[in-house]
């Protein structure tokens, strides 16, 4: 800006020479142009009309400093690009038009003026494009920045839930191993000793799996991460709850434990969770997990028979059942969990796609 005002006077003072007084009003013109770039305030009416109006007497006063006029045509582009008003910035070009072309009326020698009234036309159509570009900006910035915070949410998420389910599955089992040797101590010490053996197992195993979990997620890629369990695991678990003392009453359909991927993922994680708040919060009760392969999708069901469930407010909304749900809406699925009369039930569906079954021949 300041280097345009210094062409524009430069050049004015130089192509047709003024008086003192002119060049002293050019010079103040100027002063004003740059001074939004000094102070940091944002132009409007004011800034154009100090600009413009000692311009356009200078012009007018004898139709000389002609080139002087690029000062009022820049006033106007920055008015006009950073005016959010269309009809303020198009009022502005419109007067300084009217005065440019009462200037050449009034001027003894006269000059073109419609070639001034085409540039300050241009300069509003630029002005106008420049603030489009602005706002654009504003709002790729804004919505990178909005991006950045969803992507931290949904990895914290991610992180809490990985660690909830390891962390609760596995204080679920060291639980009922415990307390099933607290209640055998006295009367049997080999049970009681197998219940503590089977404990620490179950605590050692949840360290190497804190441990995978943690590797995975910090992100190193490179392709020798341990697999993490699909369908194929569904077995293993409800034997590894019911060594617990948990009585558990498996269906398990042909196909799931060929689920692979997100999906075979996400079954095996739901139906450790479900288990986990049995095991927390009902243990004595009946279980009964029903998993099939139903229209392309998997159906997953977890009850809990026995003891009657407690009240939403004590078991529902926890953050393994926010987890669970996160999990099914993020493959398109559902999972509805709710007490039943006498216990608990957890009801999930999770579509299936064509890379989410094994190969044949693969295990």
């Amino acid at each position: 800006m300041a280097c345009i005002a210094l062409f524009a006077v430069v050049a004015a003072q130089w192509a047709e020479p003024g008086t003192a007084i002119d060049l002293v009003a050019l010079v103040c013109a100027g002063a004003v142009l740059v001074s939004p770039a000094i102070f940091g305030w944002v132009p409007g009416e004011p800034f154009v009309a100090a600009v413009a109006l000692p311009v356009l007497v200078v012009v007018g006063h004898g139709g000389h400093l002609e080139v002087s006029l690029f000062l009022v045509a820049t006033a106007c582009l920055h008015a006009t690009w950073c005016l959010g008003s269309v009809l303020r910035s198009a009022l502005i070009v419109v007067a300084c038009c009217a005065g440019i072309v009462a200037s050449s009326l009034v001027s003894d020698g006269g000059f073109a003026w419609v070639p001034w009234i085409a540039a300050h036309v241009l300069v509003f159509v630029i002005g106008r494009i420049l603030r489009q570009q602005d706002l654009l900006v504003r709002d790729l910035h804004a919505a990178r920045g909005a991006l950045a915070v969803q992507a931290v949410a949904d990895e914290r998420r991610r992180i809490a839930r990985e660690l909830h389910d390891v962390a609760g599955h596995t204080l679920a089992a060291v639980m009922l191993h415990l307390t099933g040797a607290r209640h055998v101590l006295r009367r049997d010490p080999d049970d009681a000793e197998r219940a503590l053996l089977e404990a620490e197992a179950v605590g050692r195993a949840s360290m190497d799996q804190i441990r995978t979990t943690v590797e995975m997620l910090r992100g190193s890629e490179c392709g020798v991460d341990p697999p993490l369990p699909e369908g194929d695991r569904l077995a293993d678990l409800v034997e590894e709850y019911r060594r617990t003392g948990l009585r558990v009453n498996a269906s398990i359909g042909a196909g799931v434990a060929e689920i692979r991927g997100a999906v075979g993922l996400a079954t095996h994680r739901i139906a450790r969770e479900a288990l986990a708040n049995v095991a927390r919060h009902a243990s004595s009760n009946r279980v009964e997990l029903l998993a099939v392969i139903d229209d392309s999708a998997v159906r997953l069901v977890i009850s809990d028979h026995g003891r009657r469930a407690d009240p939403p407010a004590t078991r529902h909304g926890g953050f393994g059942l926010i987890g669970m749900g996160e999990r099914a809406r993020s493959l398109g699925g559902h999972v509805s969990a709710e007490p039943s009369a006498d216990g608990w039930r957890v009801d999930a569906m999770l579509p299936l796609t064509t890379g989410e079954r094994a190969r044949p021949g693969e295990s």
